[in-house]
């Protein structure tokens, strides 16, 4: 990449990465998927009741799977360290151009990062604790079911914001 900045090869290396991790968690998330969670770390994420949440936990513990359960969830709290960081850092270069429209986009991904790393930080934190050590509790299955749906919505927009940004960087520098 001609010319790039220190805060661009931030953003690529961070935000790929990030990616990457997340890739690990999807494949390791096939081994989660059992009779009581078919959707594997999806049906944690939304137990929402400490009732729900000890069922899952007997599934994995029957399958042998509850160990790589809170390693996926260990993991999780890298990939959301890395990936918010990267994409913090795309939106702020895009949040620098002098294009109006980057600018605005890059701002939006920018919040949304923070936003995402707070939401997924106490979805995930309230799941660990459950799995790690105390069992369903309500008041964390709750937390945790309530942050699903705002993290998926603030890592999505980071996620498309970043490709629409990096598209419209593409076809300016195209024209130019």
């Amino acid at each position: 990449m001609r010319d790039e900045s220190a805060l661009e090869r931030r953003f690529w290396t961070f935000w790929l990465f990030g990616i990457l991790l997340l890739a690990a968690q999807i494949v390791m998330n096939v081994w989660l998927v059992t009779d009581a969670s078919p959707l594997g770390m999806s049906d944690h994420q939304a137990a929402g009741s400490a009732a729900r949440v000890d069922v899952i936990h007997a599934g994995w513990a029957a399958a042998g799977v509850k160990d790589l359960a809170i390693y996926s969830m260990e993991l999780d709290l890298m990939f959301i360290v890395v990936y918010a960081w990267g994409a913090f850092a795309g939106g702020r270069m895009f949040a620098a151009s002098s294009r109006a429209m980057l600018a605005r986009l890059g701002k939006v991904v920018m919040f949304a990062a923070i936003g995402f790393a707070i939401s997924d930080f106490a979805e995930t934190i309230s799941q660990l604790v459950q799995a790690a050590g105390t069992g369903g509790v309500d008041l964390l299955a709750n937390i945790a079911a309530k942050m699903r749906p705002i993290k998926m919505i603030l890592f999505l927009v980071t996620f498309f914001g970043l490709l629409v940004a990096l598209g419209i960087r593409r076809k300016a520098r195209h024209v130019a």
